[in-house]
């Protein structure tokens, strides 16, 4: 494993927030434990990762080297630096695709170059795609680590670092709160726990789940995949034995069609240039958000849980805490933010979760933000999650407020997600006063809603102009070339 603190993965608590900083390391702490079972052990070096990967090769005499391909902008960059610096060298590169269902360049090249943009369309090209390979059986035994010469000690890290080896980048393990504990068997554990439950598994639909479980309502192993500790491959075949011969639920509410939503993503985020932005993305529409001046004060507001709405406080709390909420309490925030109230672009809320999230992924974040905005792939900006009514759905009695707000733990049930309609002498009661104690609502939901549907309608016609003038452009010389012939 090499540090680096160059691309997305820069080291900064700011960028990689210390609950997902730790979730990391213990991470590699696990593999290293699990490598030293098997006669081996894990390395982990500083620096750029290209440079470390010579050093390493030609202190070793290495005559064969193998990575996983990555499939986001920066690590794509670096396989492709890596793979042509080594061109020239008397080594075998053996790049794989492993972190994916299937190897990304074949499903692009099955649907002529273009990744599919809709879940529909998807599920066509897996039906061609045949099934994903089977996992190797792991060996059971792996040859000694060599012995480090002199000149390599001085960029590699005694043991495997933890937060407190980190200190010099601002993090301190004093910030730690996430109870994800890391690694392999930890992942297979909760899976065959979770696959064991075949009723559930067989009849499990996404959106029927639970945002406001106190525990985990779905699998919660997306923080295992994202960091390498689950194989998508096995989970794919050991849940395709699973529901073998019964009826069950179908993608893309399935626990299949999840895993199918996964790889949709990172295709896109693989093939769409400037994925991770509104300019220049040719899928995402342009719309004006407010203006980073603008925009600030409400977005420190909403990440450390101030905006006075319970529901979106309560979320991004245990946002930060646990490192983790439901794909659903990520919906309710999110909207909130962008297109629903605060009109801040989706960037900006991607980079939060991108700090917070311990299952924080590239791909899968910024299509879910795309998504959730109206940005692209989901169009109906009409339909707005509703920062009060939303989780009323699930948690009537507001038990998951009363956990993550504990501000407001001791107001009736009535007034839990509105409590700045609680009389006076409730709000005094209950030792808290809206306004003092707790924020009033940072805007009138009702009002700049609507102002906002508003605001989409007219981006969306402006797309739809810009996409006709396209179109008319391509198709004008087309028309003259035919008048020529």
């Amino acid at each position: 494993a090499v540090v680096s603190s160059q691309g997305t993965g820069e080291l900064s608590p700011e960028k990689v927030g210390d609950n997902q900083m730790h979730f990391i390391l213990q991470s590699l702490r696990t593999l290293d434990s699990d490598l030293r079972e098997k006669g081996s052990r894990l390395i982990v070096a500083k620096g750029n990762p290209n440079s470390v990967l010579h050093t390493f090769v030609s202190s070793f005499g290495t005559t064969k080297l193998t990575f996983e391909y990555d499939t986001e902008p920066h690590n794509k960059l670096m396989d492709q630096t890596i793979l042509k610096s080594f061109e020239k060298e008397s080594v075998d590169v053996l790049p794989t695709w492993g972190h994916t269902l299937y190897d990304l360049e074949y499903l692009l090249a099955l649907s002529n170059g273009k990744a599919p943009l809709t879940m529909t369309n998807f599920l066509k090209l897996i039906s061609t795609a045949g099934e994903p390979p089977i996992p190797l059986t792991a060996p059971t035994t792996l040859p000694p680590t060599p012995l480090l010469p002199e000149n390599l000690l001085q960029d590699i890290f005694p043991d495997i670092p933890t937060l407190a080896d980190l200190k010099e980048y601002g993090y301190d393990p004093a910030n730690v709160s996430t109870q994800f504990i890391a690694g392999e068997k930890e992942a297979l554990r909760i899976l065959e726990e979770f696959l064991a439950q075949k009723k559930r598994v067989v009849n499990f639909e996404k959106p029927k789940t639970n945002p406001t479980s106190l525990v985990p309502d779905t699998t919660a192993l997306s923080p295992y995949m994202t960091r390498g500790s689950l194989s998508a491959r096995l989970f794919y075949h050991r849940l395709k034995e699973t529901v073998r011969g019964k009826s069950h639920t179908q993608p893309p509410v399935s626990l299949m069609g999840q895993l199918y939503w996964r790889e949709m993503a990172y295709l896109i985020g693989y093939s769409v240039p400037n994925f991770n932005q509104m300019v220049d993305n040719s899928i995402c529409l342009q719309v004006p958000w407010k203006s980073s001046e603008d925009a600030e004060p409400l977005l420190a507001k909403w990440e450390m849980g101030q905006t006075g709405y319970p529901a979106v406080d309560a979320a991004m709390n245990q946002l930060r805490s646990e490192g983790w909420i439901h794909h659903l309490a990520r919906h309710l925030v999110a909207c909130f933010l962008t297109r629903g109230d605060l009109w801040v672009s989706w960037e900006r809320g991607r980079d939060v979760f991108e700090k917070h999230l311990v299952d924080a992924d590239w791909s899968i974040n910024n299509f879910s933000w795309h998504w959730v905005s109206c940005s692209a792939f989901f169009h109906q900006y009409f339909r707005c999650y509703g920062p009060v009514t939303f989780f009323k759905k699930t948690d009537p009695n507001g038990a998951y407020i009363r956990k993550h707000v504990p501000l407001l733990k001791k107001f009736p049930d009535k007034f839990i997600y509105e409590p700045w309609n609680a009389p006076k002498g409730i709000q005094e009661a209950c030792g808290c006063i809206i306004g003092k104690d707790y924020p009033k609502p940072i805007v009138e939901h009702n009002t700049v809603s609507k102002e906002n549907m508003a605001k989409m309608k007219v981006a969306f016609a402006k797309g739809r102009e810009m996409k006709q003038q396209v179109n008319d452009s391509i198709a004008s010389p087309r028309k003259k070339l035919k008048t020529i012939k």
